[in-house]
């Protein structure tokens, strides 16, 4: 149902980039042909067909609020989907991992958590954080975690 739901959403925000960037088209995204659009525009209206009304709404609020956006926050947002639709399994995994602990923690542990990462962002400016991946779970309480972006 998720998985739907944002390939719905990614469908959707992907149209309107295009409608609206037709002209203005980054080089690594080339126009669509025709025939593209049609079949674009069939798996579509199939994958709608299949929602229910509770996530066709959903859906549909979700356009609207991104349609109401601004161009870059909308573009911010787009590539943030696509960059999480392209990940590969092990890191669509570990984000997973991350949120359940996010979650696990009390809302004292979330703000130590908070103002430890940004200190850290304080510390070392502009560079990304260490992989939590690479940490245990003993470390990765005593150590700063990454903030879900």
């Amino acid at each position: 149902m998720k998985r739907t739901l944002l390939t719905g959403l990614v469908i959707m925000a992907t149209i309107s980039l295009r409608a609206e960037t037709t002209t203005n088209q980054p080089p690594h995204r080339p126009a669509l042909t025709s025939e593209q659009k049609a079949e674009l525009a069939q798996r579509a209206d199939e994958m709608w067909n299949q929602l229910s009304p509770e996530a066709k709404i959903r859906l549909l609020n979700l356009h609207k609020a991104l349609t109401g956006m601004p161009a870059e926050e909308r573009y911010f947002i787009h590539e943030r989907i696509e960059r999480f639709l392209n990940m590969s399994p092990e890191e669509r995994e570990q984000i997973k991992k991350n949120n359940e602990r996010w979650h696990a923690m009390s809302a004292e542990e979330r703000e130590r958590a908070r103002e430890k990462f940004r200190q850290w962002r304080k510390d070392h400016p502009g560079d990304l954080p260490p992989p939590l991946a690479a940490q245990t779970n003993n470390q990765q309480s005593a150590t700063q975690p990454q903030e879900i972006k």
